[in-house]
């Protein structure tokens, strides 16, 4: 999933392709020049289909869309990652890995989490959120407006939205690697319950709820571990814009990948990192 900074969007391509097949979603806003990369680029999958709003609905809808192509191929794994993460370890290390765990990585623990606001977590979809609602028209304000009194309200009289079919909702990380049946499942499962995906709209950072309830309570086996490096409490970003003096930590973790980088922030630790990760196998 792409939003900005085609440099770097390249330079993850660069460091990827030939091993993996890639399905890159170019946020509809973006300055990113997806005919540029289609030409550059044949055997790469580019979409552009929709317009992400952090927190809001489409952050669901496009990751469904991705996994939804890709399965069409029948892959053994699928790894969901942004443009700003980088990989840690080999291509081959990251298939040899894969290949010797055998298992898909979703972290889920089931809600209420204590470190989550919103009573903790709940609130995300049992309130209406105006995060969908994007634009300056007249139209728009009001629509914010009337969400925003309805959230308000909720919280005042104590009325929540039902979850889908009582199911038992959980919530994770939203970077996943899932293995085939992990997809299949989830597909079959958005298929079969039509309405599911709907529930999140005018929600608030359900994509780290959406998959995580499909998959930790169903059959496949999983994984409740991190693929990704992240920093949350270092700042002054939340999750931090990697830097140089990161350098260190990252390297020494168990991780897959790594977020965020940004090459307008700091490049030297981009380079850095994708050097050594090259030179092991």
């Amino acid at each position: 999933m792409a939003h900005k900074n085609q440099e770097q969007l390249e330079l993850l391509i660069n460091n990827l392709i030939g091993d993996f097949d890639l399905y890159i979603h170019i946020d509809t806003k973006s300055t990113i020049d997806k005919d540029e990369l289609v030409a550059k680029y044949p055997d790469v999958k580019f979409y552009s289909q929709y317009n992400i709003i952090w927190s809001g609905y489409n952050q669901i809808l496009c990751p469904h869309f991705l996994f939804s192509e890709a399965y069409k191929n029948k892959y053994r794994f699928y790894i969901l990652i942004s443009a700003q993460d980088l990989p840690l370890i080999s291509n081959e290390a990251i298939k040899r890995r894969l290949k010797e765990e055998d298992i898909s990585y979703v972290v889920s623990d089931k809600l209420p989490l204590p470190q989550w606001k919103f009573n903790g977590g709940f609130d995300r979809v049992q309130l209406f959120w105006e995060s969908d609602i994007v634009g300056n028209r007249v139209l728009d304000r009001l629509k914010r407006k009337v969400i925003c009194n309805i959230k308000k309200n909720q919280r005042k009289y104590n009325l929540r939205r039902p979850l889908y079919k009582d199911l038992e909702y959980y919530g994770g990380s939203t970077w996943f690697i899932l293995r085939h049946d992990a997809v299949e499942h989830l597909l079959y499962f958005t298929e079969r319950n039509p309405k599911y995906l709907k529930t999140f709209k005018y929600s608030f950072c359900a994509d780290e709820l959406w998959l995580q309830t499909i998959l930790a309570t169903s059959d496949c086996e999983t994984k409740n571990e991190h693929i990704t490096y992240l920093d949350w409490g270092k700042g002054p970003e939340h999750p931090r814009t990697l830097r140089i003096d990161d350098y260190d930590t990252i390297i020494n973790s168990s991780h897959f990948f790594a977020r965020k980088f940004d090459l307008e922030v700091d490049k030297e630790v981009v380079h850095k990192i994708l050097e050594r990760r090259n030179s092991i196998t």
